[in-house]
């Protein structure tokens, strides 16, 4: 990635993270996990992953660089967040916070992530950071 395709990856990351206010699906759709682009109400943390990988996409990074994660967070509640793949290791987009850091800086448990030679199937990774 180039330093101006970092910038934009920085851009959007905190763009979103400040835009769009933080609901829970049950309060939103009155069910447990619904995985959609935010609403004028705001979106949970797979919401903010997918409207952050669209407006990357929109913007030319590759899409085989960004994929989606569920993982683990410090307290072991289930959170879901965007990957980077880059030259630097794999980075993650948190709605948690504006910070991009590498996976393992998160500390938090990846359980699965989107395949990178097919998106539409998720590979199981079992690691902490």
């Amino acid at each position: 990635l180039s330093n101006e395709d970092l910038k934009t990856v920085r851009a959007i990351n905190k763009k979103i993270n400040k835009q769009v206010r933080s609901i829970s699906d049950q309060a939103q759709y009155k069910k447990p996990e619904v995985w959609a682009l935010p609403t004028n109400r705001g979106g949970d943390c797979e919401d903010f992953a997918l409207l952050k990988k669209r407006e990357l996409v929109a913007r030319g990074i590759n899409p085989s660089r960004l994929l989606l994660a569920t993982v683990h967070d410090r307290r072991q509640g289930s959170h879901a967040v965007l990957i980077l793949r880059s030259d630097q290791g794999d980075l993650v987009l948190d709605n948690l916070t504006d910070r991009i850091r590498t996976w393992q800086e998160t500390r938090y448990t990846f359980l699965r992530m989107q395949n990178p030679a097919t998106p539409r199937k998720w590979v199981a990774v079992f690691a902490g950071g």
